[in-house]
């Protein structure tokens, strides 16, 4: 008997090694891709960016960029399974709008373990996350001392 039934779950990424561990572990021990989706949330393109200017960048050409990145990291019987999407926008909003919009279970998401200046200057996807979600959300944090992140 699993401690958690549900079907759908949300593993946001950022492609940092934690992001990547938390996917890991959800892999592990769902055991079957098809009930996990991974979303990547990229910026919104700035019309003063240099790419932009010069339209050597575009956000199909990013989208198109994440995605074979990603592809490139899982093995192909893996990647068949899951359901990769990529958004524009407000990482911690379009992450939480994507779990409602498809009734989303569960979302397992990395934390950085900021503190300080830096939490304060950087934000914190995971906390907002975590305070707008109408799901459960289960936080990730790598810890030197421990064997497994869950917490």
């Amino acid at each position: 008997m699993s401690l958690f039934v549900g079907d759908r779950i949300l593993v946001p990424i950022d492609f940092s090694q934690d992001s990547f561990n938390a996917l890991d572990e959800t892999l592990n021990f769902i055991q079957d891709p098809n009930k996990v989706t991974v979303i990547h949330v990229l910026l919104p393109l700035e019309s003063v960016d240099p790419a932009v200017i010069w339209s050597t960048l575009n956000n199909d050409t990013r989208e198109h960029n994440v995605k074979n990145y990603f592809y490139e990291r899982y093995p192909k019987s893996l990647v068949g399974h899951l359901n990769f999407v990529v958004k524009i926008g407000n990482p911690s909003l379009k992450i939480v709008d994507y779990a409602k919009k498809n009734n989303i279970d569960l979302i397992v998401i990395a934390s950085h373990g900021r503190t300080g200046l830096n939490r304060l200057l950087l934000g914190s996807v995971t906390e907002k996350v975590v305070r707008l979600a109408q799901c459960p959300v289960l936080v990730w944090r790598e810890t030197p001392s421990s064997t497994t992140g869950f917490k």
